[in-house]
């Protein structure tokens, strides 16, 4: 009867693999999630188009580029380890069975239920950033972006560990998984204003991006309200359903490169940044706004529902005859659907950058050289839970300082969220033509690697043009 319960549930659960939050840039990574107003460069896209034209300190380039050596990632849990997966997953069957104790159990369900695993996965193919005098910066990336998550609510893993009890119900509802794959373009343009009469403000830019993107693949949930009732008769009743909704650039909902997109948009994102007059003799202040995503998806390509239908009655789990036709049920049916239109990961950013330097400010822009730490603040605020964002607001604060004009070492706090609470830590290597930063947003993963359950990585390598 256990077998028969559990069909269901891992016959739709890992019949397709779940790919992997909203993940920025190396640096603001490993600065608590804060680019709003600290961003530059190639590091701005994404985080606040009007901040591609700032420079890092002691840099006056005329254009910056990447290939393929700009990556992060990271995995976000409460319970998933590495040492997790060795105990539980890495058995054979035949010939090193897994037995769990009861207090294996209880650590598996205590920890496990209801807790999501979010993975997220950003590779920039190609970006570009032109410095042009008089006419402001344009900037150019090509994106890979993967997100997913999954979870498994506590009744089907107590079903799973333990077996079926006595005249109790088993509620699925929450048990789900989201993948997807989003090709992304990012075309850039920002321009700076003096404001000359402005008692305020010593700086102005602004920034759009227009962003066309082209779906690859897309898993959701659609539906789970199956439920599961035994009782002291051998009897399994099944109610609800769980539906699985897919767009691919493949027949079969298998993950596949194409040059053909499953699904096509436009994405936007708007961004100011402002430098505060008169904060301190030698400190400077920027205050930065971006909304990003706004935009769209319509995926149109291999659109299909799975529907796996939970509603039958098993009266003898011996006949081989109810066992055929609950066979059939589980294999779930596929059925054609029109396309459908999903929103980006729309977000809003509000941050401060407070710059300390060496020397007296008393023009901003003229004292680019001189900066020596800065420390930053955001407030970021998701309005959806669509490609790994999450509508739980974070605050992150960030810290930077430059120890030469070659290395500056970072860290950051992020608090809210999805990460709930995590320890951020970087570098950043300027070795004059060529810019690296190393970051993860988990420092105490890099000790603890086999029992870190928040891991993460990020690897920058930027070029400059004079």
């Amino acid at each position: 009867m256990k077998t028969i319960c559990l069909l269901f549930l891992f016959t739709a659960f890992f019949s397709t693999v779940s790919f992997p939050q909203n993940i920025y840039d190396v640096r603001s990574l490993s600065m608590g999630n804060t680019g709003v107003s600290n961003s530059y460069d190639i590091d701005a896209l994404n985080n606040n188009p009007a901040n591609i034209l700032k420079q890092r300190t002691n840099n006056n380039s005329s254009a910056y580029f990447s290939i393929f050596t700009n990556f992060n990632f990271h995995i976000n849990s409460e319970y998933f380890s590495y040492d997790f997966y060795d105990k539980y997953f890495t058995s054979n069957s035949e010939t090193n069975p897994i037995f769990l104790s009861n207090s294996d159990k209880e650590y598996i369900v205590n920890n496990a239920s209801d807790e999501p695993v979010n993975i997220s996965v950003l590779l920039k193919e190609l970006a570009l950033v032109f410095n042009i005098k008089n006419f402001g910066s344009i900037g150019i990336s090509l994106d890979e972006r993967f997100t997913g998550n999954f979870k498994v609510s506590k009744d089907p893993l107590e079903l799973g560990l333990y077996g079926n009890e006595i005249n109790r119900i088993y509620d699925f509802t929450g048990t789900g998984y989201k993948g997807t794959w989003v090709r992304q373009l990012n075309i850039t343009y920002a321009k700076n204003i003096k404001p000359k009469k402005s008692k305020l403000f010593s700086d102005l830019s602004f920034g759009i991006s227009v962003k066309p993107q082209f779906g690859q693949y897309f898993a959701d949930t659609d539906r789970n309200d199956l439920t599961i009732t035994t009782n002291n008769n051998l009897e399994v009743r099944g109610t609800g359903q769980i539906d699985f909704l897919f767009s691919g650039t493949s027949e079969d909902n298998t993950i596949k490169m194409s040059l053909s997109p499953a699904g096509f948009g436009f994405g936007f994102d708007f961004g100011i940044n402002a430098g505060i007059k008169n904060i301190s003799r030698n400190g400077q202040m920027n205050i930065g706004l971006s909304l990003n995503d706004v935009g769209y998806i319509k995926w149109t390509k291999n659109t299909n529902r799975y529907q796996y239908n939970g509603n039958y009655i098993v009266t003898d789990i011996t006949d081989p005859a109810q066992l055929d036709s609950l066979n059939k049920i589980v294999k779930g049916t596929k059925v054609i659907v029109p396309a459908f239109t999903t929103a980006l990961p729309t977000n809003l950013r509000i941050g401060l950058t407070y710059k300390i330097f060496s020397k007296p400010v008393t023009e901003v822009f003229k004292n680019n050289d001189n900066e020596t730490a800065n420390i930053s603040f955001e407030y970021i605020q998701g309005f959806n839970d669509y490609f790994g964002s999450s509508k739980k607001p974070s605050i992150g604060i960030g810290g930077e300082y430059n120890v030469t004009n070659v290395l500056s070492p970072r860290i950051g706090l992020i608090l809210g969220g999805n990460e709930k609470f995590a320890l951020n830590f970087g570098l950043g290597i300027d070795t004059g033509p060529v810019l690296i930063d190393l970051g993860t947003y988990n420092f105490t993963s890099v000790f603890n690697r086999k029992t870190a359950t928040k891991v993460s990585a990020g690897l920058s390598i930027k070029f400059k043009v004079n």
